[in-house]
């Protein structure tokens, strides 16, 4: 012999409203997920698999140290002044002989300057020469 279940959505005042579950009219005990419940555990699921998969990657392909080819570099600290540009600045730094382009993408890089531009009171770092 078959049993008929029937399901009646919760209603307002339940104590149960807005929880994304319905109660068995029948019996009153059990309760069975509605469509909004089953996709948040799904989501919850794939959340969980993604946090597991990131974690797991971390532990296969641990975070690498940058090398340098240059190694440390001693700086000194040169405050911009009034009428300074980089590429004199950078000129008057070359040693004799030396590529002022260079140097001009040496302070650009060892700054972290997108651009040539100076303001004065600036503060740059130098490599000591």
């Amino acid at each position: 012999m078959t049993t008929a279940t029937a399901y009646a959505p919760v209603a307002r005042g339940d104590g149960d409203w807005g929880k994304g579950i319905r109660k068995n009219a029948a019996s009153g005990s059990g309760i069975r997920p509605t469509a909004k419940a089953n996709v948040l555990r799904t989501i919850a699921a794939a959340v969980m698999a993604l946090s597991i998969v990131w974690m797991g990657w971390g532990i296969l392909a641990p975070p690498q140290q940058a090398q340098s080819a240059t190694g440390p570099v001693e700086v000194v600290n040169y405050t911009v002044r009034p009428g300074d540009t980089l590429w004199s600045y950078a000129r008057n730094i070359t040693p004799e002989g030396g590529n002022v382009a260079n140097t001009v993408q040496e302070l650009k890089k060892l700054n972290n300057m997108d651009s040539s531009a100076l303001q004065p009171g600036q503060s740059l770092l130098v490599p000591a020469r």
